[in-house]
């Protein structure tokens, strides 16, 4: 086990010279903790993370030294009350999670398709909340994954509330693995059709067999919140199918705005990660 994750760290190191190793280690130290996946010591989370005990130690002390972590009995640790602070952005989109919880699983189930909602951040997108389909066999989504705002219908639907000059900014920046299953002008088609229709399709710019469809949740006054996105497979996307799928999509969208205004959250969660 302890090789393995060395030969890991060795790997990610040699593949991103100006990552710092003993960072990663202490990222993962503190991501164990949080989780709760085993026992919280020093000699727990060592040999769980394959870490050395020296190193483990080092780590939990430098947490706890500036109030991250705090010290519980028997020599365990857990998450200290002094991250709430840092917390306070995360918590204005667990408002919005919380809201929009409920239409986004309805929509999961009426459709049978997985649905997401993903918000800006900077020149990428993150997934936030998850409905799974209730199908046996459907694309899955993670909470947290990031991408960027080139790939997929859901980034493509936040681009189009931006302005053109803005967008052409984050096109002509993203990453080579953005261009992996697409062209530059697929990315541009699907901005522009959001523009013009509210909605876009993607057709497998991320993975061929992962097809999807995105609108926005814009509130008038307040600007963009996110957008959401039904994944599926391409059968699930067929021409005879997407008139309905549009129509479920757009009314799930309208329904969350509704609710976020009626109870005036829109002007605090608004995404502000320009």
């Amino acid at each position: 086990m302890r090789a393995k994750k060395k030969n890991t760290s060795t790997r990610d190191a040699a593949t991103h010279p100006h990552i710092v190793p003993v960072l990663l280690k202490a990222l993962r130290v503190f991501a164990a903790i949080a989780r709760g996946e085993t026992e919280p010591t020093a000699k727990g989370l060592a040999v769980t993370l394959g870490i050395s005990p020296t190193t483990c130690y080092r780590i939990l002390q430098s947490f706890l030294a500036g109030g991250w972590l705090r010290a519980g009995t028997g020599g365990t640790f857990g998450l200290s009350l002094a991250l709430v602070p840092l917390m306070h952005p995360l918590l204005r989109h667990e408002l919005l999670i919380d809201t929009i919880r409920e239409p986004l699983t309805a929509l999961a189930r009426t459709t049978g398709m997985t649905t997401k909602l993903s918000i800006r951040q900077g020149d990428s997108a993150v997934t936030v909340f998850v409905a799974s389909s209730p199908r046996p066999t459907a694309i899955s989504s993670q909470v947290g994954a990031v991408f960027p705002l080139a790939l997929g219908s859901s980034g493509a639907a936040i681009l189009a509330t931006l302005p053109e000059a803005e967008a052409a900014r984050i096109l002509d920046a993203a990453p080579a693995e953005a261009w992996r299953y697409q062209k530059r002008a697929a990315a541009d088609r699907r901005v522009q059709e959001c523009r013009r229709t509210g909605c876009c399709f993607d057709t497998g710019s991320y993975q061929p067999q992962l097809h999807t469809v995105s609108t926005t949740v814009q509130a008038a006054r307040h600007g963009l919140l996110g957008s959401i996105t039904l994944l599926g497979f391409p059968h699930d996307f067929a021409p005879g199918l997407r008139p309905a799928l549009l129509r479920e999509l757009k009314f799930t969208a309208g329904g969350c705005v509704r609710l976020l205004e009626s109870q005036g959250l829109t002007g605090d969660l608004m995404s502000r990660d320009t």
